[in-house]
């Protein structure tokens, strides 16, 4: 019990509450604590307190209103009679309703003059029941057990309720989706119209990966003397100032020689002289060099230099790193010699990149089963530990410079041939390994593609994964697994790889349609 007080409605109202003890001990005569004035004091707070709220909620409804955007349409409510006439005008749903109500089950004779589908449906006589007209499935709550009655959903409905699932659910996945379709709904095929209704949704084609992605067989690169093909790449990182610094990474792809040159910037001009200076004028001119597409390797300044040096250019297709893998491999390794060097000599790693190559360049390379310097000049490199026990390191016999250039000339034959098959069996290995998890359905000319979404700025992660302009496969080189496609309306040819497009084959050419309407009734024809 509580005390109540008030004040004259002129003075506005207040109240202040204390606990029924006090009132307990006031004893038996509260005769006079409640005045005339008081009630109506409290009659009028409460008027003016619901009129508020009616007023409070109109001002919310309005504002809801302006918010909303142009063009925008409430969410639709279907009435019972909608709900109902969709299902009494559908052709199956009708037939059920029909055996359902009249309670028992189709004969074997009035089995045969109804329609597939119905059968099938009637085969979940147990659970079928109906609620004022309605035909409900009663299923239960895998966890809780509780009853759920699904609506039998007529086909003039299913698509908004694959829409109602899936699209204003946050685009979630086909188990989701189908979770969702279950605890309210059941239809024949409502299971794989699900599934199909995900996978085909435009805008989970474009913002989410494929399962599985796409993942072409590999393809050596394969290479038989040094200088045939010489791989470049910049690789950058910052020195003790936090300053970037970038290198120029060049790696023979026969003999696997390395060498990293620090750059002031990645300008064409500067890969032009340090080609120049650092590599053609020590080791010869390559029959071809090997990039990817950054502007600083496709500039004519890089094409004039390579031609007028009688050298080939090589390039990856576009956001295809593992087109260049040699050269990738290398910065990988050159980060993590780096990353092993003592704290003082990792404040000054660009003057360490000499002396860090030279290492790896006098080590055993897996892939060939010899040092890169030995196939490169022919001999096997004096170390400074050579120098420290060379009172027990016995070389060779001293020989005549003729026996020397013989000697010379057999060891190197022998060593590339030895290299060439070693090489060969280790990419075969490696392939084979790799090729197990190769996935991806098969592309071929005419398909339609999309193609990945590598050139978006921003915040990528919340970026669309695909391009939403379908592509047409107009030629393919299944040795490089490269695809040639076309834009269809600009009618632009690009040459990408197969890990980077995705067969949409359902999407239709050149924009998107919209599904196929199956109305009977609807509420203000939103479906």
């Amino acid at each position: 019990m509580f005390r109540l007080s008030c004040e004259q409605p002129e003075a506005g109202c207040g109240t202040s509450m204390a606990p029924g003890s006090e009132l307990s001990r006031a004893g038996d005569d509260v005769s006079g604590l409640v005045s005339c004035e008081e009630v109506s004091a409290v009659l009028h707070a409460h008027r003016r307190w619901d009129d508020g709220a009616t007023v409070r909620a109109i001002s919310h409804a309005q504002h809801l209103e302006k918010l909303m955007s142009m063009g925008q349409s409430p969410l639709p409510v279907f009435t019972h009679k909608e709900l109902y006439d969709n299902q009494s005008l559908d052709p199956v749903i009708s037939r059920v309703m029909f055996f359902v109500d009249r309670g028992r089950r189709p004969s074997r004779r009035e089995r045969v003059l109804e329609a597939n589908e119905t059968v099938y449906t009637l085969r979940q006589w147990g659970k079928l029941t109906t609620r004022l007209g309605i035909l409900y499935r009663v299923s239960k709550h895998p966890v809780s057990k509780k009853k759920i009655f699904q609506y039998v959903v007529p086909v003039s409905l299913r698509g908004l309720v694959l829409k109602g699932v899936h699209d204003d659910a946050g685009h979630q996945g086909q188990q989701r989706t189908l979770w969702l379709t279950r605890q309210r709904f059941y239809w024949n095929s409502m299971e794989k119209d699900v599934k199909e209704y995900v996978a085909h949704c435009k805008r989970c084609v474009l913002s989410k990966a494929p399962e599985p992605e796409a993942r072409a067989p590999l393809v050596s690169i394969v290479t038989t003397a040094p200088l045939e093909l010489v791989c470049i790449d910049f690789w950058t990182a910052e020195d003790s100032n936090n300053k970037s610094i970038d290198v120029l990474v060049v790696t023979d792809h026969f003999t696997k020689l390395a060498c990293a040159y620090p750059c002031p910037n990645q300008s064409a001009k500067t890969v032009a002289r340090v080609l120049w200076n650092n590599f053609f004028c020590v080791y010869g001119f390559a029959d071809c060099i090997h990039s990817d597409r950054g502007a600083n390797f496709e500039s004519s300044l890089i094409a004039e230099l390579l031609q007028l040096s009688g050298v080939g250019k090589s390039h990856t297709t576009p956001y295809h790193p593992m087109g260049n893998g040699q050269a990738e491999r290398l910065n990988r390794t050159l980060g993590g010699m780096i990353r092993a060097l003592p704290a003082r000599s990792k404040a000054k790693w660009p003057q360490m990149l000499n002396t860090l190559t030279f290492s790896y360049n006098c080590t055993v390379h897996e892939t060939t089963g010899f040092p890169p310097f030995f196939l490169m000049f022919g001999r096997t490199p004096r170390l400074p530990v050579d120098v420290m026990f060379e009172s027990v390191l016995l070389d060779g016999d001293t020989v005549d410079v003729d026996k020397y250039v013989q000697s010379l000339g057999e060891d190197l034959r022998e060593a590339m041939t030895l290299a060439q098959q070693h090489a060969s069996k280790q990419q075969k290995r490696q392939a084979e390994v790799y090729n197990r998890r190769s996935k991806g359905h098969s592309v071929e000319k005419g398909d339609r593609v999309l193609l990945a979404n590598k050139g978006e700025r921003g915040k990528k992660k919340l970026a669309d994964r695909w391009d939403s302009a379908v592509y047409i496969v107009v030629a393919k080189n299944s040795s490089l697994n490269t695809y040639r496609i076309q834009h269809p309306t600009t009618g632009r040819i690009k040459t990408v790889h197969r890990n980077l497009i995705m067969p949409v084959n359902f999407l239709p050419l050149p924009s998107w349609e919209e599904p196929e309407s199956h109305g009977y009734l609807s509420s203000g024809d939103v479906f």
